[in-house]
């Protein structure tokens, strides 16, 4: 077995796309020429060993044990043989506490980028809009208060976190909507077709919780790298959180 695709789709987001190991940070996604899908070059490492006989292997673990979010580092390919090839100088206690202070240190991050938001970050986290149509079906904007919408669905602390900061910055976000909006009189309905449509996607597939709104922090940063811009999507995903049936139904 191996951790699944959403899980280090995850792994790789709340690890910011960079590197954990201390002194890194590598940008682990790197464009690719002409056009296409950028490379992906980080890697979902084990801290307890995926099997018997790989650095730290712990036989009390099962399967899926092993190859949950809480058993993975996300790293570069050097430092993934490093931690395995000097696995005594990085047993399981060290790796954990080393993840630890890199997803915290990306969420402080990520919450400092929000006050840097302004019209060139949104206007590079939506320019997938320009090449979106809207159903017909997609009209029903929400009742909820964004509070509800978090305890209907058992959002945690970190998700609460998320949307409590992008809320800071709506104002600046529907600025900016009612903005393109004077260019493109659909493009509050295209913007928000895009997201229910990955929303419904995700839902049909099963996710839910917490995995459901990392999984649309995940889209609404479509591969962007800095903080900025990456942010900025997230402020967009927030914006739409509160004023459509994103995570309504």
């Amino acid at each position: 077995m191996s951790a699944s695709p959403t899980t280090k789709i995850l792994l790789a987001l709340r690890s910011g796309d960079r590197c954990a190991f201390p002194g890194c940070g590598r940008c682990l996604t790197v464009d690719a020429p002409k056009g296409n899908d950028p490379v992906i070059l980080g890697e979902a490492a084990h801290i307890a060993g995926e099997k018997q006989g790989a650095a730290r292997f712990n036989p009390t673990m099962t399967d899926a044990e092993r190859d949950h979010f809480d058993n993975l580092i996300y790293l570069c390919g050097d430092h993934h043989t490093q931690i395995d090839k000097q696995a005594a100088h990085f047993p399981v206690e060290s790796l954990l506490k080393i993840k630890a202070e890199h997803e915290a240190k990306v969420r402080d991050g990520m919450i400092a980028a929000f006050a840097e938001i302004g019209f060139p970050e949104l206007q590079v986290a939506t320019e997938w809009v320009t090449t979106f149509r809207p159903g017909k079906d997609l009209n029903d904007y929400s009742v909820l208060a964004p509070d509800a919408k978090i305890n209907k669905n058992s959002l945690s602390s970190r998700s609460r976190l998320t949307i409590t900061a992008g809320l800071s910055v709506a104002r600046i976000v529907g600025e900016f909507v009612q903005y393109q909006a004077q260019l493109e009189a659909d493009y509050p309905e295209r913007l928000k077709a895009g997201f229910l449509q990955e929303y419904y996607r995700l839902r049909y597939e099963g996710f839910a919780g917490d995995d459901l709104f990392d999984m649309m922090c995940d889209f609404a940063q479509r591969g962007m790298k800095g903080q900025a811009r990456r942010t900025a999507g997230l402020a967009v995903l927030v914006y739409l959180f509160e004023k459509c049936d994103v995570f309504e139904k």
